[in-house]
């Protein structure tokens, strides 16, 4: 009897205190991974941020990642600083000259001039975070992030493409979507894409439903009006001023979403490059056609060429068809030279091969064109060699310019608070990232950053 009552007894206290045991023994041994949310905010140079008081902007949102969470002070990006090799490296953490996207058009002449898109995530040569989280069984998503287009390891994708800017579009989106079926599934809630509406108010929405709907681990997504506006009215306009608070709301919707699902989640805001003011451009290519070293047909395409700038807006990279042309090869550097003299042109500096293969971009540049502020690369062939801008602010020079590097904010439950990193190298992000998530990236050899408590 006593031995019943002493087994009874025990079950009682067991039932009482073994959940209890087990619950502190799981939290002692509980994994570190944390679910991520990275936005990219296009052209968001830090100091909207940092110095946000000096413009007035209704920032709460972002601002608030200074006190509560980790921020850089400013970000060291990639040659060009420009969108396309930028999100790659964001996402892989290796330069262009690994990942292979080195411009956000493709690299050939007449391609260029038409500036056709490369848009093609298929052609990243490194394992990106997305194939990492895959890999570690986790859920991945993707909202018109650049360069995504076919990419692997993405579960749930809809990347943004070259559209015509025709009702019908929504159907181009529809087919490159992943998996089949699936935009057409979110658009019955959110509504069809359509290019005559605010391109943002469609990402956003699709963002929260795709956290709602599909629960990603990690999730990626990118926000364009602000690069937009500084296009079109230059930095620090009262137009970039009204869409980074337009994008504010927006961030602190989908981060809202974000944490519904996902109490724990690191919210990370990033971006690829920021901005200057700009009124010329410079064509090299028309002064390459004025010496004889580009032939146009009478069409005015390019019949063939010894050399070709190609420009990635503030920066421009000069590429041989014969790299082993040494005599083309010194007609330009004579003509770069002279150029470079001359304060009107625009030319701030001439790198060599070897200096411009420190920057880690496309490994055919023979030389590398950095411009004054002001100016920037276009892809005039028959223009004179100076033309007015026709937009106000652009991007793409070296980034060794404080105004041209980016931006990195963290915030999240185990993310230490009101830090700030200083400056930090974009190449660090992915492979920090991929420590929240808890996985491999070994190709991202940058060390991780200290982000957590």
């Amino acid at each position: 009897m006593f031995l019943f009552q002493s087994l009874r007894l025990l079950r009682r206290v067991c039932a009482i205190a073994l959940p209890g045991l087990v619950g502190c023994l799981l939290a002692q041994g509980q994994s570190a991974r944390t679910p991520v949310i990275m936005i990219s905010i296009d052209g968001l140079n830090p100091h909207y941020v940092l110095r946000a008081e000096d413009h007035a902007a209704g920032i709460p949102f972002l601002r608030s990642f200074l006190t509560n969470g980790t921020y850089a002070q400013s970000v060291i990006n990639v040659v060009p600083t420009i969108t396309f090799p930028n999100h790659v490296t964001l996402i892989t953490g290796t330069l262009p000259e690994q990942h292979g996207i080195f411009n956000n058009m493709l690299q050939d002449p007449n391609s260029n001039l038409i500036a056709a898109p490369m848009e093609y995530g298929n052609a990243i040569r490194v394992p990106t975070l997305w194939e990492a989280a895959q890999s570690a069984g986790l859920k991945t998503a993707s909202v018109f992030w650049p360069v995504s287009l076919g990419a692997r390891g993405i579960d749930y994708n809809i990347p943004p493409i070259h559209t015509q800017g025709t009702p019908a579009d929504h159907y181009l989106l529809e087919a490159v979507s992943r998996p089949d079926g699936f935009l057409a599934s979110v658009e019955k809630q959110i509504g069809v894409y359509s290019p005559e509406e605010d391109e943002d108010d469609f990402v956003t929405r699709a963002a929260i439903a795709v956290i709602r709907g599909q629960r990603p681990y990690l999730l990626t997504v990118h926000l364009g009006n602000l690069d937009d506006a500084q296009h079109h009215s230059g930095p620090d306009s009262q137009e970039a001023f009204a869409a980074l608070e337009k994008i504010d709301g927006q961030v602190r919707q989908i981060a809202d979403a974000e944490r519904a699902v996902y109490p724990d989640a690191d919210i990370v805001i990033v971006s690829d490059h920021g901005f200057f003011p700009v009124s010329h451009v410079i064509n090299l290519n028309a002064e390459f056609v004025r010496h004889g070293l580009i032939t146009l047909s009478k069409t005015g395409h390019i019949a063939s060429w010894k050399v070709f700038s190609w420009t990635g807006g503030g920066s421009a990279a000069v590429i041989l068809h014969n790299p082993d042309d040494r005599e083309t090869a010194e007609k330009v550097r004579q003509i770069l030279d002279g150029l470079e003299k001359d304060p009107a042109s625009g030319i701030a500096q001439i790198l060599s091969k070897q200096e411009a293969k420190a920057f880690g971009g496309t490994p055919e540049t023979e030389f590398l064109i950095d411009c004054r502020p002001g100016f920037y690369v276009g892809r005039g062939l028959t223009t004179p060699l100076i033309t007015d801008a026709s937009q106000k602010g652009t991007h793409g020079y070296l980034p060794v310019h404080p105004e041209l590097q980016s931006s990195f904010f963290i915030m999240g439950p185990r993310i230490a608070r009101n830090r700030n990193l200083g400056v930090i190298d974009m190449r660090q992000i992915a492979p920090t990232i991929a420590k929240e998530l808890e996985a491999r990236m070994p190709s991202a050899t940058m060390p991780v950053l200290p982000v957590d408590r």
